[in-house]
């Protein structure tokens, strides 16, 4: 009997033993990305009347890269370019930096960021584009700043400043570092208690061009504003929103998990300041664990409107006990005075549980998109009067990205990825995108969207699913087709990012790694998988004849839209024969490039300027024409 009851218990004990090495096989299998065709051209054609955004500003630079958060003042993550269809990863620089913002761009294709957490005293770093190499770095770590943002200089042409702002300083600097004025914003460190993270970030500057002033707002609820060309303060003192921090939710992962999450962490960027732990230090600005404002906000350019997504006044929901269950939005406004200059709240808009969107303006103003945690897309017009809300399934990760054409949208999830297209009054799920990229293990969404001219940039992350955890060890940048929401094209890379998927002028996608599935993948899994870095990484363009065809392209559809919109749209007409402009010059570009790479003969080459040359000063059915011709000519 004894012997019978030791055999059976070496049996289990066995089967355990296997079992267990059967799982560890399973989670610790690496994915492999699947091999990918050259893309062929998108079958997207843009429908409808364009939405026009403000007339071109002298001051914010054209669509064309990222020059803020969300590429303008109104957080639409819409490119007027095309990107690289095929692109690897290239050059991966600043690895000790762990970076949640940005980065962004100037039109030499400098790189500039602002790293969340380092071991080094530094705010703002700016890279070469080209090769990563570091260019020039300023102190201020432990103030908190955001992404900078990049405007031109009006007075000098061609010279651009970085807007950058810490908790405690606003600056403007050259594209060289130098300063050109720096001013207190009137807000003070407090003291730090043991135990209690700091909410002193700063979400980066914005840009009100009635006023040409900069505007920065804080996690905490202050907003500061100051003359774009001076520096001076124009509010007496910061304005302060009106919502209580919001109450906290546990963390969605089991402690075990997040502990070794928070292990990874340390040994990769170091302790933080208040000995939490960086892993649960993000995961609280995730899901607004104690704050005012957990992400970007939106200028509208129409009247100089400051929009705000934040948390609801104390008693809001029914408890006056310091804490604020729901979420808000915020419109405020200038007023003048003979006391002098204020913001007031000119709009409001309250909705249950909170939000870790930024909000979005279409480009004519005339709406704005904001999630909830209950997994709502809302649309509001400009009185905050509800038009409609969608439901896609899972509480919406970042920014939903709204286009000028076709009325179409693209809402992301921890998951999925969503084309959404509304009428004004309701809205439908058009796909969900098939992100495939791995072969046998469970593709996830890993990052927001980017809309460009031929189709939409996304991170895709691969792993394994265990109940409602995502164990993701591998991560990628992806083009997909904007009319199928399938893959065109996907690279794999070497971290992940929740950031934004920034794009520079020159076509490449540069990510800012912050790691945090990836965190929880490698404390679980150790030395299966390689170590947490941080720092910037860029995919560079491999097929520089295919950028050409696709901008082509893309500019011949918008010429055909152009030509058949009526005269009485006159700014959406001026918004396409502008963004037509961009993709042609885009196109040449691509095209010089791609015969020094020998991709196209010389003869093409020669037959593609003629067709350039032919091009019209200012847009006409003449352009239409050879806009067509030289997309015939690039493919």
């Amino acid at each position: 009997m004894k012997r019978t009851l030791l055999i059976a218990m070496a049996i289990l004990v066995l089967g355990g033993l296997m079992l267990f090495g059967a799982l560890w096989w399973w989670l610790s299998a690496v994915p492999q990305a699947r091999a990918f065709g050259a893309p062929t051209l998108s079958q997207w054609v843009p429908q409808g009347v364009r939405e026009a955004g403000p007339p071109a500003s002298a001051v914010l630079p054209a669509p064309d890269a990222f020059h803020t958060m969300h590429v303008n003042t109104v957080n639409s993550d819409e490119l007027w370019t095309a990107i690289a269809p095929t692109f690897e990863a290239d050059w991966l620089a600043e690895t000790e930096f762990y970076i949640a913002e940005g980065p962004t761009f100037d039109r030499a294709g400098h790189v500039y960021f602002s790293p969340s957490w380092s071991g080094e005293d530094v705010s703002l770093v700016s890279l070469d584009g080209a090769t990563g190499k570091r260019r020039w770095s300023i102190p201020g770590k432990g103030s908190g700043s955001g992404a900078p943002l990049i405007l031109n200089n009006p007075v000098r042409s061609g010279e651009q400043w970085i807007l950058h702002s810490t908790y405690t300083t606003a600056m403007a600097l050259r594209t060289d570092g130098t300063v050109v004025w720096q001013t207190p914003t009137g807000l003070k460190l407090p003291a730090r208690v043991p135990g209690e993270r700091s909410q002193t970030h700063l979400w980066g500057m914005n840009y009100l061009p009635g006023r040409d002033a900069v505007v920065g707002v804080s996690m905490d609820g202050f907003v500061t504003l100051f003359d774009r060309t001076s520096g001076k303060a124009l509010l007496s003192k910061p304005f302060q929103l009106p919502g209580a921090p919001a109450g906290r939710i546990e963390a969605r992962i089991p402690k075990l998990l997040a502990r070794l999450a928070n292990r990874e962490t340390t040994a990769a960027f170091g302790p933080t300041e208040d000995g939490l732990g960086l892993f649960d230090t993000i995961l609280d600005v995730i899901y607004g664990n104690g704050v005012n404002v957990a992400n970007y906000y939106a200028v509208d350019p129409q009247d100089d409107s400051i929009v705000v997504a934040a948390t609801a006044p104390d008693a809001q929901d029914g408890q006056t006990d310091g804490v604020s269950r729901n979420g808000a939005l915020y419109r405020l406004r200038l007023v003048d005075s003979d006391q002098g200059t204020r913001l007031e709240i000119a709009g409001s808009y309250y909705f249950s549980g909170g939000t870790g969107s930024t909000p979005t303006l279409s480009a004519n103003g005339q709406y704005v998109v904001v999630s909830d945690d209950n997994g709502n897309v809302i649309t509001l017009d400009r009185q905050f009067k509800e038009l409609w809300r969608l439901n896609v399934g899972d509480q919406v990760a970042a920014s939903v990205a709204v286009a000028a054409d076709g009325q179409e949208m693209f809402a992301v999830t921890k998951a999925d990825i969503f084309k959404l297209q509304h009428n004004g009054k309701q809205a439908r799920i058009v796909w969900r995108a098939q992100l495939d990229a791995f072969p046998g293990f469970h593709n996830f969404n890993a990052l927001t969207p980017t809309i460009v001219a031929n189709g939409i940039v996304v991170s895709v992350g691969a792993g394994r699913q265990l109940g409602r955890a995502q164990i993701g060890t591998r991560f990628g940048m992806a083009l997909l087709d904007r009319q199928t929401g399938q893959l065109r094209w996907f690279a794999p890379g070497r971290e992940e990012s929740i950031a934004v998927t920034s794009i520079g002028p020159d076509g490449a996608i540069y990510v800012a790694h912050s790691p945090v599935r990836r965190a929880v993948a490698r404390g679980l899994l150790g030395d299966a998988l390689p170590p947490l870095i941080g720092g910037i990484q860029r995919y560079r363009p491999t097929r520089q004849d295919l950028l050409a065809r696709d901008a082509a392209c893309a500019a011949a559809q918008l010429a055909l839209r152009w030509q058949g919109t009526a005269a009485v749209h006159i700014a959406s007409r001026r918004d396409d024969a502008a963004q037509i402009q961009m993709l042609l010059q885009q196109a040449r570009t691509a095209t010089t490039r791609a015969l020094e790479r020998q991709e196209i003969s010389q003869a093409r080459h020669a037959e593609q300027q003629i067709r350039f040359s032919q091009l019209p000063a200012v847009w006409s059915p003449v352009g239409t024409t050879t806009a067509q011709a030289l997309c015939q000519g690039a493919q």
